[in-house]
């Protein structure tokens, strides 16, 4: 079962979600998702940062904190159209807390001058679920990278670019997350193979989902 976690503690992994408000679109076209993306990079130095749009005037680069250094570990991640999968390791006291309201502030600031908006963009406080050991770790990672399959978005499960997929199967060349702990534990091959063996599965489960609402009530 999983429980939604208020007191989070450094040293313990969660899988975090939050939502647009209404589930309506946070990403809209390739310039949303890449800001996006840049800003999961951004905002994870333990010490005080610069705003995006000042860092980006003076040409800093947006490299991944190294291992254990930023407020959070980012073990992965998946965008989708209207909210946010990610996989962090929390660092320090409070750091996932502050990672979070980074992100979401900085991204919600740009999209709501880029579409002439106001209010907020996020509904209420990101969700976060322990991750209680290897297997559950290597079974959400499969679950968040799998989701644009689950959700129809693609053909090809492994043809989604906005995920951290490509830097566990080895198809990109600039490192977006931190994987040691994942790859540690099974290669980009095997990572591969666990993958792709459930694909069919995940998504059959999703579609027929609906079937099951009335045995829960």
């Amino acid at each position: 079962m999983a429980y939604r976690y208020d007191d989070l503690a450094p040293g313990e992994i969660y899988h975090i979600c939050t939502r647009g408000v209404d589930r309506k679109k946070i990403l809209c076209d390739k310039a949303d998702h890449e800001r996006c993306l840049a800003l999961l990079k951004h905002c994870l130095p333990q010490g005080a940062i610069q705003s995006y749009s000042i860092a980006k005037r003076l040409k800093s680069e947006f490299e991944l904190a190294h291992s254990s250094e930023g407020l959070v570990d980012l073990l992965g991640y998946c965008l989708m159209d209207n909210h946010l999968h990610l996989l962090i390791k929390e660092n320090i006291e409070g750091g996932t807390s502050l990672y979070m309201q980074r992100l979401l502030n900085s991204y919600a600031k740009y999209f709501n001058v880029r579409n002439e908006r106001s209010g907020p963009l996020f509904t209420g406080r990101f969700k976060a679920v322990l991750v209680d050991g290897d297997e559950q770790l290597l079974q959400v990672s499969r679950y968040i990278h799998l989701n644009p399959y689950v959700a129809h978005m693609i053909k090809d499960p492994l043809g989604y670019k906005w995920s951290s997929l490509g830097d566990y199967i080895g198809t990109v060349t600039v490192k977006t997350c931190h994987t040691e702990l994942i790859s540690g534990i099974m290669d980009s091959g095997a990572y591969l193979s666990f993958v792709m063996d459930q694909v069919d599965y995940a998504r059959s489960i999703e579609d027929t989902q609906h079937l099951l609402l009335d045995y829960e009530d």
